[in-house]
């Protein structure tokens, strides 16, 4: 039950998955200090690790029953559930405070995006669409770059926040398929499990096409995410040819370097020369 256990738990490479789009969006609203940098970074491993450890304290019953999660540490008994506990309140104060060390607007923000990862394990015991949850967390993400920086919630990058959300849905679909049979068994709910394998593949493939309309229409700042977009675009068909073959979890792992595409890629055309 040593530090090692939980610092495990907090799968640092998830931050480093999500915290390019935060860059994105203060970027685009004149991020030009490494002192900001580095607070938009914490903020961003905060958050990130309450998401992360509420999502395994709150699903150890569920895991304990999956053999693709029986060895997680609180199914195992590696890390205890209090310990889990007082960590999700550290990297919650964390986080509010990293957003205050901006401004009030993204402090009281802070709040609502906290609830939603808090409250994400407890949809797929509610309704058949968690997916959509997930994905809004993830597209808050810029929004809460963006905010951070301008203090305000006009002209928010509404168009890549929304791209993201659609392609973390679209993923988390086809993800999901590979729990089906036991999800139906736990009454867990997730668009395959209530709707069938066909229509999770479909309905995730018109979300990457939208992903990919609305970066078109929103996300082209120059060359770099031009290339971007075009190059998630058939990243995101190549994920679809794999899962339609039933290669689920290798469809999944292309998702990597979309994630690389859409933060740093983007990234690029926004940095101060």
């Amino acid at each position: 039950m040593g530090f090692r256990t939980y610092l495990r738990m907090l799968r640092i490479h998830h931050t480093l998955f999500s915290l390019p789009f935060a860059y994105v969006g203060a970027l685009m609203f004149g991020l030009n200090d490494w002192l900001d940098a580095l607070m938009i970074g914490i903020a961003l491993f905060s958050a990130r690790s309450v998401a992360l450890l509420s999502n395994d304290l709150f699903d150890r019953d569920l895991d304990a029953l999956n053999p693709r999660t029986a060895d997680r540490p609180l199914v195992t008994g590696e890390a205890r559930p209090t310990t889990v506990l007082l960590l999700m309140v550290l990297f919650s104060s964390v986080f509010a405070i990293s957003a205050l060390y901006f401004n009030w607007l993204a402090f009281l923000l802070a709040f609502p995006i906290l609830l939603a990862e808090i409250t994400y394990p407890f949809a797929k015991r509610i309704h058949c669409f968690p997916h959509f949850h997930l994905g809004a967390v993830l597209g808050a993400v810029p929004l809460a770059g963006a905010i951070a920086m301008s203090n305000s919630v006009s002209d928010l990058p509404w168009g890549y926040a929304i791209a993201l959300a659609m392609w973390v849905s679209g993923f988390d679909m086809v993800y999901a398929i590979q729990d089906v049979d036991i999800d139906r068994r736990l009454g867990i709910k997730s668009v395959p499990a209530c709707f069938g394998e066909r229509v999770a593949l479909d309905l995730s493939l018109l979300l990457h096409m939208g992903t990919v309309l609305v970066l078109l229409a929103s996300a082209l700042n120059g060359v770099f995410s031009t290339l971007s977009v075009v190059l998630t675009a058939v990243l995101l068909g190549y994920q679809h040819y794999l899962a339609r073959k039933g290669g689920y979890a290798e469809a999944f792992n292309v998702n990597l370097v979309v994630s690389l595409l859409l933060g740093f890629g983007l990234m690029l055309d926004l940095l101060p020369l």
